[in-house]
């Protein structure tokens, strides 16, 4: 990596008014958490369970949850024990701080995230957008239940018990309003039910604080951290997010510093592109 691109970023971030942070799965590569594409994602690998191979795509839909609960809720339930016994690296704590004691809070986070990692660390709830939800709120398979009822937390939910083997749970999280089975607020794949009012709050904030930037002449730099090729990803080309889910307006004094190990940009743009990971990108960033 040219040492004249990591000089360019670093005095960018410095003489920036805020910062806005996207980040996707490589944030929380260095926690053990292993993305969904790239050299250690999973999303096209055939994935054993029980007697069965399923694709990551396949086993984390709506539908999956539809027709079987018990297997959707057992493989899941894995994967979140995996977040909740992992900690946020180094790289969270190191940003958080230059966050407060350099930008003066000036920051907001979108995130297609679902460990709660950036919260746990200590970053501002308030100024976290989710955009796939995340993994410690809990919905009714009822959308209209959960619009009328609220939310649950993983302080009311236990993962229900699943054989290792077979991945196959039992004892399923009810709803106490009605009579269908818990599952997690998160946006699954072809998820319609997925009930997002409290993130929709969120991301109307982030839009609000963009605006304000834009209105008040402020220098902003967009941090985007681990974000794939996808265009299910947060990834960002010349300031428009890839992603159809979600769009951010037009920043006049804006600068881009994209960090990712893989994919060095491929069209002309103005991003700063830094071939690092989370962890040791950051620490090289923000010191």
């Amino acid at each position: 990596m040219p040492n004249n691109k990591l000089k360019d970023a670093k005095k960018a971030i410095e003489n920036c008014d805020a910062i806005l942070i996207v980040a996707g799965a490589g944030m929380s590569v260095d926690s053990g958490i292993f993305t969904y594409r790239g050299n250690n994602g999973i999303w096209e690998k055939s994935i054993k369970v029980g007697n069965q191979h399923y694709r990551y795509s396949e086993i984390s839909s709506l539908e999956t949850w539809k027709s079987n609960p018990e297997l959707a809720w057992g493989f899941k339930a894995n994967f979140y024990q995996m977040m909740k016994n992992n900690e946020p690296h180094e790289g969270y704590y190191t940003l958080l701080n230059y966050v407060k004691n350099k930008k003066n809070n000036n920051y907001f986070i979108c995130t297609s995230n679902i460990d709660n990692y950036f919260e746990r660390a200590g970053f501002d709830k308030d100024k976290i957008y989710e955009a796939h939800g995340n993994m410690v709120k809990y919905q009714c398979m009822d959308k209209k239940c959960t619009s009328i009822n609220g939310l649950f937390t993983d302080k009311e939910i236990q993962f229900p018990p699943f054989d290792k083997d077979t991945f196959v749970a039992h004892n399923l999280p009810m709803c106490p309003n009605c009579s269908n089975v818990l599952r997690p607020n998160v946006s699954m794949f072809g998820d319609f039910n997925f009930y997002e009012k409290p993130y929709q709050y969120i991301k109307k904030r982030m839009l609000n604080w963009l605006n304000e930037l834009n209105e008040k002449n402020k220098k902003l730099v967009i941090l985007e951290i681990g974000c794939g090729i996808n265009p299910h990803s947060l990834r960002m080309y010349n300031n428009i997010p890839m992603s159809k889910e979600y769009k951010l307006p037009k920043i006049n004094k804006s600068i881009h510093i994209r960090l990712n190990p893989e994919e060095e940009e491929k069209i002309k743009s103005d991003v700063l592109h830094l071939n690092m990971g989370a962890k040791s990108g950051l620490k090289s960033l923000l010191s």
